[in-house]
């Protein structure tokens, strides 16, 4: 089966698979955190809808193994034409690998942008209303979808209340709130669960990282598929020095509030990430400081500084700054200036520690 890369999200895909086959809705919002899977449980129910071979759950294309899709410029996919003729694929899927498929629009935003635009949005809706070419319907992904202004929204609105009957839109969103009401009524909401560590463990050992490294970088990524492969590659989240510049709260001032704001905050991004992390650590002192247990989803070095920092704060000032913390996460996900939102959570945790 062409699906094992579906970890923790199997059942989901089994069940919209179902669903589209009998009685589909005209709009589905895909909600989550980000990196859990979201877009490649649609990527595979496209996969399932244009295959030519063997639609449904056993499509023929295998995307860990496919080499025209591993082909990312056009130079290599020139490459890559001999593998192709070999790489078991019908056409529909060999198109939508190369992402050339005439019935299929993905949508997202560009690295360099922080919003995807009113004209992706526009060119999507245009190329919905044509009649289906090869597929049996027209397909289309629109991810990053939180990062949709108000107008781009109101423009997808209009497709959403008067759909073509030969199309299925898949909204992907990282933060279901940042949507307009209208906009959430008219699509079918399918909520994501974050990966346990177990199954996001289970995924770095398939990509042949060490049984160790893998617990711990399971540990580090906090439900986020993404996060753990990006880890593999050298990116770890600052969790050593963020337990660093909380031990040092109460002597903390609005200069290096905004050295640290500069450091880890500097994109949208990166800010979101580390306001989550900041309040998963808050989130574990306080646990520990009411239940007085261990760690479980941390390892023993991780387990042993939480455990310090958690006896340098009082109870109430953990409640004030997990709170900070989540209002400025929310806040970014809003659209925010995520270095102000930065300077103000740190300015608040250090009101907090020094109870203020």
């Amino acid at each position: 089966m062409p699906l094992s890369a579906l970890f923790g999200h199997r059942g989901v895909y089994d069940r919209l698979l179902a669903e589209l086959s009998s009685r589909p809705s005209h709009a589905y919002l895909m909600s989550g955190p980000r990196g859990i899977g979201k877009s490649l449980v649609v990527s595979a129910l496209i996969h399932s809808l244009v295959c030519e071979r063997s639609p449904g759950a056993g499509f023929c294309c295998t995307p860990e193994r496919c080499p025209t899709r591993a082909s990312a410029t056009a130079s290599e996919r020139a490459r890559a034409k001999a593998a192709r003729e070999t790489c078991g694929c019908c056409p529909g899927c060999v198109q939508l690998a190369t992402g050339v498929h005439p019935d299929v629009i993905q949508v997202r935003r560009a690295e360099d942008r922080s919003d995807v635009l009113i004209e992706q949005v526009r060119a999507m809706i245009a190329q919905l209303g044509l009649r289906p070419t090869r597929a049996p319907m027209r397909l289309a992904m629109l991810d990053d979808a939180e990062t949709l202004n108000v107008p781009a929204q109101n423009a997808l609105l209009k497709t959403l209340e008067e759909p073509p009957g030969h199309a299925l839109i898949f909204v992907i969103t990282a933060s279901e709130q940042a949507l307009l009401d209208t906009v959430r009524s008219r699509l079918r909401l399918v909520r994501f669960r974050a990966l346990g560590v177990e199954e996001i463990e289970q995924l770095l050992i398939s990509r042949g990282v060490e049984t160790a490294r893998a617990q711990a970088l399971a540990r580090l990524a906090r439900g986020s598929a993404a996060r753990a492969l990006s880890m593999v590659e050298g990116e770890e989240p600052p969790f050593h020095a963020l337990v660093a510049a909380l031990r040092q709260a109460r002597t903390l001032d609005f200069t290096r509030a905004q050295a640290l704001a500069q450091e880890f905050f500097a994109s949208r991004a990166q800010a979101a990430e580390t306001f989550e992390l900041i309040a998963r650590l808050f989130e574990e002192m306080l646990c520990y400081k009411l239940l007085g247990s261990g760690f479980t989803g941390s390892s023993p070095e991780m387990a042993a500084q939480i455990a310090e920092l958690a006896d340098i704060f009082q109870m109430d000032e953990l409640l004030a700054s997990m709170e900070a913390a989540v209002k400025a996460h929310a806040a970014v996900e809003g659209m925010a200036n995520p270095r102000l939102q930065a300077e103000q959570l740190w300015m608040a945790v250090a009101q907090a520690a020094r109870s203020e």
